[in-house]
């Protein structure tokens, strides 16, 4: 067992896979088996027993049986599940096979030969809608990509065995009795694929595949024409040239191998000999060579190899006639239409269809594949019936006319390859649109144009109208130093007037003002109507920024304020101000400048490139540290625990940081990782990796990629564990280890849930801990940190209280006192705060956002039956009503539940009593107005439902 387990990690199959795989790979190698079989009969045969004029006639024969065959499959695929669909068109093979053998041994007729080389095509038909279905259907894009080689592995084997045996089983066995064996392998692939569809389709997958009906109108808009017609023409050309090629191949053989048993032995060989370079090519080369050329390569090395090949064989062709050496070239070609086509041209040929909407991608590709490679085939027949049978012309001529399309699909590979690199690039994705912020600020009642004089005189008027509106009047007024007059009105008492008058100091745009407006940011109240003052200065306000921003070294807020004025101001100088601020020393103010540089869509120089990249690399190792942390507590905390769901947004943040900084480096392509938990997440997946392997250097992609393309969090963390070291701990390590993690790297919020869990563990190892966080300057923090050391250790909690008492610590004295009689832990701040993320309103808020509304905001706790008067609560009425959990009943609109938001100058105008009763236990906030404005959470919660 542990040896299957070994194998199966090796070759990179997950647990869950395994069953699946296994069946899968013995599907694969039966059907190889019968394939090889069946062509190299079939084929020798045919040679033998008929005419060499005979081979354009089948082309085009079978070119239009199977386009019409392909037609009439796609119309079924519309009325019944694929699954009864593949196990229908693989009985039907089994059956016709049989009957042409049935009238062979009865009629002897040569002619079931020629119906029987077209039933070559059957072949691969087939194997499409069986095979390949069930891979498409049963595997996501990652897993396709990374299990599709691997499993197609057992038909390259079996190919091996059953070609290199044909010389053999034809000395013991009647050439024509290998079909009864060809047969015979067909039918275990039907008992197989009976089994895999019985134990890994469900109903969810036929279903869709029934209700699926995708117009072609549909898909022809969706996808860009002149891309369409790329990729159609690409796989039209591999078709065609390998008609063209096999043509004459089998024509020379003939020549060489007049004999049918002779024949067979030699096309046994040569095509087993072709399957194993073909099984070393895809096992040891393919990786390796489009990993370091990248997809041209893979596009463009079959048309090249044959115009190398056909350029030799008509070279000496020309000089010394189709003698040996002419055979040996064409032979080269069938081996490059062989073991370089199936191992890297048709692999690297499908990464064109990425760029397409993962919705309409199936029904693009069964179009293209379906109907191209009819056409190719068709096309190929077409051209030979007419070049030999009505031209005559010979296996040179043949080869020059071919050289020339190879040249010219050496030029349409280039061509299809530089389009799917623009398609990558220019992939459009819908962004969900911001919701735009109202003005925080503007003036209820006209401007007055009174005489300078009388507003002067107002300033001072007793009354809050005569106030605002020489507020609003100074603004219009034509003196110079009119604004000296704003100053008194910027530190007046009432909002309004100071609102009025922050306003008009912005459209003065005054510099002797800004120092005011600067001090009016500090105060919650006034920080947007300040903010937008400051942001209408424009660029001339960047000077006075730089000098703020240097003198508030020790203020973050204050630093990170000034950076959000900067990036709304924008432009060249707002540029250049923010990159001089790239190695600034603190974190926080470091991340926001590079948000900013990215929002005003700033790529950086190659100097700053080293940097940014070292910032990169510190993301994507705490990201790999939280996946190691995640492993370590995912034994004993369920997914949906508090502590688990920190943890996975505390990686959705700092993934995001990385991703910021990719974006500052490479361009705005990666901002498509904001999709990746929307409804556009399948194709924002895949443009991000083809995107990671177009664009990124191999070090950085290797750093990504894991990110982007692992199935699971535990491959994901193996993948990083490989590039950073990472350590397994146990439950008690690993939260103390989150806790002493530096705060600039991970919240304040998940660190207080870390040491919520620390109650669980023993006092004389979590109490030093414990001790050391309740002293923290974050409330939230330190909160929880005392709470959890009464209860693990009340003797070191009473001296820690103790000694703060004597150094007179008022601010955690503060924190500390009310333990004393806090019945649970529900009632902490770490509490509240994840209620108020669990309100619909308020779930997309960041935690200090959060902690800002719980920190300013009126707290109240009232049991069932209570009567609370509000009215001493409500100041001015400028506030609202938040109800966290359990029921508020008021006058006149009923009972207000968990998650409503009301503004109470509405219900007081609805002559609503503010005086409600709570039905039951119930936790309600009355918040300023200012502060969800500020935050853009909408009053009524019932309309951002349904929105």
């Amino acid at each position: 067992m542990k040896k299957i387990k070994d194998i199966s990690r090796m070759l990179n199959i997950r647990k869950d896979e395994e069953g699946l795989v296994s069946l899968l790979m013995a599907y694969s190698f039966f059907m190889g088996g019968a394939t090889a079989l069946f062509y190299t009969v079939v084929a020798s045969s045919f040679l033998v027993s008929f005419d060499r004029l005979m081979l354009p006639q089948v082309y085009v024969f079978g070119g239009v049986f199977v386009y019409l065959l392909g037609l009439g499959l796609t119309r079924i695929q519309k009325r019944i599940a694929f699954d009864k669909l593949a196990e229908n068109a693989l009985l039907f093979l089994i059956v016709s096979i049989a009957f042409f053998l049935v009238a062979y041994h009865l009629t002897g007729s040569k002619w079931v030969f020629f119906f029987l080389f077209i039933w070559n095509r059957i072949f691969v038909l087939v194997n499409g809608v069986t095979f390949w279905a069930i891979v498409v259907k049963l595997f996501n894009f990652q897993q396709s990509k990374r299990l599709s080689s691997l499993i197609n592995s057992g038909e390259v084997f079996s190919s091996v065995i059953m070609y290199l045996a044909v010389p053999g089983l034809v000395k013991i066995l009647p050439i024509d009795s290998l079909l009864i064996i060809a047969v015979g392998f067909l039918i275990v692939c039907a008992v197989l694929l009976k089994q895999i569809h019985k134990r890994y389709v469900t109903t969810e997958h036929t279903r869709i595949e029934v209700k699926s009906k995708i117009s072609d109108n549909v898909v022809a808009e969706a996808v860009d024409s002149k891309y369409y017609r790329n990729i159609f023409l690409l796989a039209l050309l591999p078709v065609f040239a390998l008609f063209y090629v096999e043509y004459i191949f089998f024509t020379e053989s003939r020549a060489v191998f007049p004999n049918k048993e002779s024949l067979a032995s030699f096309l046994g060989v040569f095509f087993g000999i072709s399957a194993i370079l073909e099984f070393f090519i895809k096992t040891f080369l393919y990786n390796k060579l489009i990993n370091k050329y990248g997809l041209k390569l893979g596009i463009l090395i079959l048309p090249l190899s044959l115009v190398f090949s056909f350029a030799v064989s008509v070279v000496y062709g020309l000089s010394y006639d189709t003698a040996a050496i002419f055979f040996a070239c064409i032979a080269l070609s069938r081996f490059f239409m062989s073991a370089v086509r199936k191992a890297i041209a048709e692999p690297a040929y499908q990464v064109l269809y990425q760029p397409i909407q993962a919705r309409f991608r199936l029904n693009v590709q069964g179009r293209i594949e379906g109907r191209a490679k009819a056409m190719g085939g068709l096309a190929a027949g077409v051209l030979l019936f007419g070049l030999v049978n009505i031209s005559r012309m010979d296996a040179l001529q043949l080869a020059i006319l071919f050289l020339v399309v190879a040249v010219c699909w050496t030029f349409a590979a280039f061509l299809g390859e530089n389009s799917y690199r623009k398609m990558v690039r220019d992939k459009v994705f819908q962004f969900p649109e911001k919701s735009k912020k109202s003005a925080s600020y503007m003036p209820a009642q006209n401007i007055s144009h009174k005489p300078f004089e009388q507003l002067t005189h107002q300033i001072f008027s007793p009354k809050e109208a005569d106030r605002i509106e020489a507020a609003l009047g100074l603004g219009v007024a034509s003196r110079f130093l009119a604004y000296k007059y704003l100053i008194p009105l910027l530190q007046d008492q009432n909002k309004r007037v100071r609102e009025a008058a922050i306003y008009t100091a912005g459209e003065l745009k005054r510099a002797e003002l800004w120092p005011f407006l600067m001090e009016q940011m500090e105060t919650d109240r006034y920080f947007s109507v300040a903010f937008e003052a400051l942001v209408k200065s424009g660029p001339p306000l960047l000077k006075y920024i730089e000098k703020s921003f240097l003198s508030n070294n020790d203020n973050r807020y204050r630093q990170l304020h000034l950076l959000k004025i900067v990036e709304q101001i924008g432009g060249p100088e707002a540029i250049r101000f923010l990159r001089r601020n790239l190695e600034n020393p603190n974190r926080f103010v470091k991340d926001k400048v590079m948000e900013a540089l990215r929002n005003l869509r700033y790529t950086c120089n190659s100097t700053e490139q080293t940097f940014m990249l070292n910032e990169l690399d510190e993301h994507l190792k705490t990201f790999a540290w939280l996946l190691s942390a995640q492993h370590d507590l995912s034994d004993v905390y369920e997914p949906d625990s508090q502590l688990m769901l920190n943890v996975e947004r505390e990686k959705l943040r700092i993934m995001r940081k990385a991703f910021i900084v990719l974006e500052a480096v490479y361009g705005s392509r990666f901002h498509a990782v904001t999709l990746l938990k929307s409804d556009q997440s399948t194709d924002a997946r895949d443009y991000l990796t083809e995107i990671c392997d177009l664009l990124l250097p191999e070090n950085i992609k290797n750093k990504v990629l894991p990110y982007l393309d692992s199935y699971s969090l535990d491959e994901m963390r193996r993948r990083y564990a490989e590039i950073y070291p990472l350590t397994s701990l146990s439950v008690d390590e690993r939260l103390i280890d989150i806790i002493n993690r530096d705060y600039t790297r991970i919240s304040r919020w998940t660190k207080a849930v870390a040491i919520q869990e620390l109650r669980h563990f023993s006092g004389d190892v979590v109490t030093p801990v414990l001790v050391a966080n309740a002293v923290s300057r974050s409330k939230v923090i330190s909160q929880t940190a005392f709470y959890v050391l009464r209860i693990v250790n009340p003797t070191r909690f009473r001296t820690l209280m103790d000694v703060m008492t004597r150094n007179n610590d008022a601010f955690h004295l503060e924190i500390v006192k009310p333990l004393d009689w806090l019945a649970t832990e529900e009632d902490l701040l770490i509490s509240k705060l994840r209620r108020l993320r669990e309100t619909y309103a308020l779930g997309g808020l960041l935690s200090g956002e959060l902690q800002k509304i719980l920190l300013t905001s009126a707290y109240f706790q009232e049991e069932a039956g209570e009567v609370i008067d509000l009215r001493k609560h409500l100041g001015d009425g400028d506030v609202s009503i938040l109800v966290t959990y359990g029921k508020l009943y008021f006058s006149k609109i009923g009972a207000l539940e968990a998650g409503n938001i009301r503004n109470v100058a509405e219900l007081i105008d609805m002559g609503v009593a503010m005086i409600p009763n709570a039905l039951e236990d119930t936790e309600f906030y009355i918040i300023e107005n200012f502060l969800l404005k500020d935050l853009n959470i909408r009053q009524n919660v019932v309309e951002s439902v349904e929105a």
